[in-house]
């Protein structure tokens, strides 16, 4: 991804979609409702794509989802690290949750209308203008140690920038929709893009632990449990415990008593 300055910088696109029509109208609606995109590469096919995201390391791609010799998953699935953001574009409904598992910036059905384009366009623009180039691999969260601390400090995207939270002071992540939700100590939730998997993939699993589909808790923070399979938290935070989680997290806890 490039690194020019990110005020009104030129949003490099791609576009990939089997048919015809629907990439010349793609091409026409950028071209005309969003300022400060570039098209550099128009494919028909996921093994197009693929050779032409390598080659020209695109900020953005607009990827139709059911195309012949491969899907659109299927190109994300080539890619070690996915580091362009992506808005799903499609005729069908149903795969709307297994896209937004991709991390997927926005979600557009076909046909296509012009204000949803420009709000995911810009919805990109803001992704990106807290999306530091040393940052790619963990996108809008990155953790690092300091030799002088033991506690660990996550930077996490917010619509307004960015806010730099210790471990210690997160309580609990809670999945909402495709987004996720951060509870930390005397703040305000912070909203990120990303879902529940990309964080239980980041962070540290010493400290925090997965109690349910919806929910990632610190385990320091942890003040009562119930029979009722409910957890409280800090701040009056409350998780729900699962019942695929709650043999690991009973037997966590008499481990530490």
């Amino acid at each position: 991804m490039s690194d020019k300055p990110l005020l009104n910088r030129v949003v490099n696109a791609i576009i990939v979609d089997d048919e015809l029509h629907a990439r010349e109208l793609m091409v026409n609606y950028i071209g005309e409702y969003c300022e400060n995109v570039e098209i550099v590469g128009v494919c028909c096919c996921a093994k197009e794509a693929y050779d032409v995201i390598v080659e020209k390391g695109p900020d953005l791609v607009f990827l139709d989802i059911e195309m012949p010799n491969g899907s659109g998953f299927d190109l994300l699935r080539m890619f070690k690290t996915i580091d362009f953001k992506v808005v799903f574009v499609t005729a069908f409904s149903e795969y709307a949750i297994e896209a937004f598992r991709f991390s997927a910036v926005d979600y557009l059905l076909k046909p296509l209308k012009i204000g949803d384009l420009s709000e995911a366009v810009e919805k990109v623009k803001n992704t990106l203008k807290v999306h530091s180039s040393y940052a790619q691999l963990l996108d809008l969260l990155e953790s690092y140690n300091s030799p002088k601390k033991t506690d660990k400090n996550y930077v996490i995207s917010s619509a307004n920038g960015f806010i730099v939270v210790r471990a210690s002071d997160i309580i609990m992540l809670k999945a909402d929709s495709y987004c996720t939700t951060v509870f930390v100590v005397d703040d305000l939730p912070i909203t990120s893009s990303h879902n529940l998997k990309f964080f239980e993939d980041v962070i540290d699993p010493d400290q925090f632990m997965r109690v349910h589909n919806s929910y990632i808790i610190n385990i320091d923070h942890v003040k009562k449990y119930t029979v009722q399979d409910e957890i409280f938290l800090t701040g009056n935070n409350k998780s729900s415990l699962s019942r695929a989680h709650k043999q690991d997290f009973l037997d966590l806890y008499k481990k530490r008593f």
